[in-house]
């Protein structure tokens, strides 16, 4: 199983020392670390070394995303992806480690993916009409909707086990019903979704999560179904955990023109290090 860290700060160091720690403890099957980052020697692999389970992607994370899922095995200079198959792209069982909230980069690439895929159609970002009544939730201008089953503050490697730690009762909750009772709402206030396309970051092992790479061509194929009519179509799109979760509503109306342009949010800033888990 290979498993692709975006960033290879503080938080990819982490990720990808925990994930050597499984292998090394055998709870984990771990073909590969693949640490993308577009730096020359980042930080992880300063510190860890580049020896094999580790490899370096030295390429933006875009970059990355654009030229796998394209299966161009060559692309930017940098050694492809062969699926388990043989060919190009990846297989079902690569996993991209990332945050739950970090939306932009499956967002960023279904914007960029969709207009090639439909041609004739343009893609939008919409406000909510409607917002769940979680305990935290916060959107700024242009930004993602930003919504938490806690109303205190979580370690960012929390592995969300059945009975939360900080309450010391049993989690019921989950961000995936959550978005989902969302879309209804939204249909009920007049703003009808036709595809609910998630990104659930799962707990993997030793504190890393992380999502099926796959996800992302599934999702853009769900998205090009339901956009086959003429009409307008808006898909919910999210990056998760059971308990986080950042959301977009990703638009294309009814007779938009393909010219008309679209403003990919920024990246959100990356927590402090001192947050994470030690």
């Amino acid at each position: 199983m290979r498993f692709f860290v975006m960033g290879g700060g503080c938080y990819g160091t982490f990720y990808a020392r925990q994930l050597l720690r499984a292998r090394a403890a055998g709870a984990l099957r771990v073909d590969e670390i693949g640490v993308v980052d577009a730096a020359a020697v980042p930080r992880c692999l300063d510190q860890l070394g580049e020896a094999p389970p580790l490899r370096h992607y030295p390429e933006s994370w875009d970059d990355f995303l654009d030229r796998v899922l394209a299966g161009d095995v060559a692309g930017s200079g940098t050694p492809g992806l062969p699926s388990a198959a043989g060919g190009a792209g990846p297989p079902d069982g690569d996993i991209l480690v990332t945050l739950p909230f970090t939306p932009h980069l499956a967002l960023a690439w279904l914007l960029r993916t969709l207009p090639r895929r439909l041609a004739g159609r343009a893609w939008r970002l919409e406000p909510f009409a409607a917002l769940p009544a979680t305990p935290f939730r916060h959107q700024a201008d242009g930004g993602p909707l930003l919504l938490s089953h806690a109303d205190w503050i979580c370690p960012v490697n929390c592995i969300e086990p059945d009975r939360c730690p900080k309450i010391r009762a049993s989690r019921d909750w989950d961000m995936d019903r959550t978005a989902r009772e969302l879309a209804g709402s939204l249909a009920a206030a007049g703003q009808p979704v036709d595809a609910v396309e998630l990104f659930h970051c799962h707990h993997v092992a030793y504190g890393v999560g992380g999502y099926p790479l796959a996800r992302l061509p599934a999702a853009a194929a769900a998205i090009e179904r339901a956009a086959a009519g003429a009409g307008a179509v808006r898909a919910l799109v999210g990056t998760i955990s059971h308990c986080h979760g950042a959301l977009n509503l990703l638009a294309s109306p009814a007779g938009m023109e393909r010219e008309a342009t679209f403003a990919v949010p920024p990246p959100l800033p990356t927590p402090n290090a001192d947050d994470r888990v030690p």
